[in-house]
């Protein structure tokens, strides 16, 4: 029986499966990089705590208005809109912008048509087909068809992980250093992960301007901060998905440091991608090489200071590029004010730092650009700009973990907007759900029907991208065959519409 999905905060539909040929798979090749010698152990997984209350939901829709997930970052307001004598839909259409801050690679979205009130009828689900990879993995793949203009159907690959199924569990990965890339089938051949998405946003820049390629958001692994800063990239609206002992969780986390010498001055992170003016950030070896005034994003007035075993070795009135950061090593970038500040050290002198994760003990971590759904309340407002997606969601009891990867910007698949992508988690059962990096990003590589592995999306790019980290999910143990998953072609009836339980986003957006 399919799921019930509502297509807007007043309408729900139901699917009804159409027996068709199988999909093909996406079978895009992938290139092996040597595993290293040896390989952290995986995060084996426990009963999880419910983690936020209604009243923390609350607290996060209020920082909604801010940042790329909004149609058009403040400029699509409703009293904008009526002056111009235009519908949210039209707006968008006219709207230079397009979601292009809803993915990392910064591409516009599609501007699609109001959901398609369906009146009672049945959206269908077509080429929808099932299959244990794992015990307690399964893989579903399917196209499903609304009527949402353009296109009129989305196709979908989710995997379903059961947490109280043996042998499973789950890391963050990320290349040798925060400032490379790899694809997800090249983290999977690399870990040894049954199946991998794609994970973080990160600083893509472009082709004439390339980013760092860092992550934008918190990166833990074996309980080390990787990347991290105190505020997020979009302050107080930023979210992680993230492991400690209690299982698996949807929340917010942040990385606050101190410098115990100076504990009025302001360090905005660690390896984090860009220094904001007034503050002071942290490279570690895990950034491999400095890179100059592009983790200033160019400004200039900003100093440098490296500190050897928490003493300083020098202190420069300019930025190096390229230059190693050794293992016991630390550069501190000054920009404005903190670098007035950084000038003050003298050689030698000895500045140790504190470091403290703030929002939950995580021993793994990867981060989202903000949450879909917290503990069932729907926190996202667009649905005029639709994106290839990636989502991560985890069930009421915590038992389940869903994965989903949406194909878009082709001719068979549009895309989903943050409403439809939300709405879609809470049809498929989760509590809370994250929104990771989409558009070229999004890829899902995994074992197909076949037992072999492969890409089981479609790119929007044509091919995996590299990306800053990805997210794994591992079987330690032996694999038996794969079982395919026959659906029981049942016509699914109507049911009385139910509303999603949603927040009314601050005035004005």
């Amino acid at each position: 029986m399919g799921p019930n999905i509502p297509t807007s905060p007043t309408t729900s539909f139901t699917l009804e499966r159409v027996p068709s040929s199988t999909r093909p798979s996406a079978n895009a090749s992938a290139q092996t990089v040597s595993r290293p010698s040896s390989r952290p152990s995986a995060l084996a997984l426990p009963r999880r705590r419910r983690a936020l209350t209604l009243a923390t939901a609350a607290v996060l829709v209020a920082g909604l208005g801010v940042g790329p997930s909004v149609a058009d970052e403040g400029r699509d307001t409703p009293g904008a809109r009526a002056a111009a004598g235009l519908d949210a839909h039209a707006a968008a259409a006219r709207s230079g912008y397009r979601g292009r801050n809803q993915t990392s690679d910064g591409r516009p979205g599609t501007v699609v048509g109001p959901p398609v009130e369906l009146r009672g009828r049945a959206a269908q689900v077509r080429n929808d087909v099932s299959y244990e990879i794992a015990p307690g993995v399964t893989l579903r793949e399917w196209d499903q068809v609304d009527g949402r203009q353009p296109v009129g159907q989305v196709r979908m690959n989710l995997l379903t992980v059961s947490l109280d199924a043996p042998n499973i569990s789950f890391r963050p990965l990320s290349p040798t250093y925060v400032t490379s890339r790899r694809t997800p089938s090249e983290f999977a051949r690399w870990s040894g992960a049954l199946a991998t998405v794609n994970g973080d946003f990160f600083d893509i820049g472009s082709s004439d301007n390339p980013g760092t390629y860092a992550p934008q958001g918190v990166t833990i692994d074996d309980g080390k901060v990787l990347t991290g800063s105190r505020d997020g990239w979009i302050p107080d609206v930023n979210s992680s998905f993230w492991i400690d002992n209690a299982g698996l969780h949807i929340s917010p986390l942040s990385v606050q440091y101190t410098i115990r010498q100076h504990r009025d001055w302001v360090v905005s992170g660690m390896n984090h991608f860009e220094v904001p003016k007034g503050q002071i950030g942290v490279f570690d070896k895990n950034w491999h090489r400095t890179q100059g005034y592009k983790v200033t994003d160019g400004k200039r007035f900003a100093r440098e200071v490296v500190l050897r075993r928490n003493k300083v070795l020098t202190n420069r009135a300019t930025l190096s590029r390229g230059k190693k950061i050794g293992p016991r090593d630390r550069v501190l970038i000054g920009v404005g004010r903190g670098a007035v500040q950084l000038k003050s050290l003298r050689k030698g002198e000895r500045i140790t730092l504190s470091k403290r994760v703030e929002g939950g003990n995580a021993s793994a971590a990867i981060s989202g650009d903000r949450p879909l759904l917290v503990n069932g309340v729907r926190t996202v407002i667009n649905n005029t700009i639709a994106h290839p997606r990636t989502a991560v969601g985890i069930d009421a009891d915590g038992r389940k973990l869903l994965i989903l990867v949406v194909d878009g910007r082709s001719s068979a698949s549009r895309g989903y907007t943050m409403v439809e992508l939300a709405d879609l988690m809470t049809a498929l059962g989760a509590e809370n759900a994250l929104n990771l990096d989409g558009g070229g990003s999004s890829a899902m590589y995994t074992r197909t029907a076949s037992g072999a592995s492969a890409v089981v999306n479609e790119p929007s790019d044509g091919s995996e991208r590299k990306v800053a980290n990805a997210f794994g999910v591992f079987y330690n143990g032996e694999l038996p065959p794969v079982l395919p998953i026959t659906p029981t072609p049942t016509s699914t009836p109507t049911s009385t519409p139910t509303s999603t339980p949603t927040v009314p986003p601050p005035p004005g957006r």
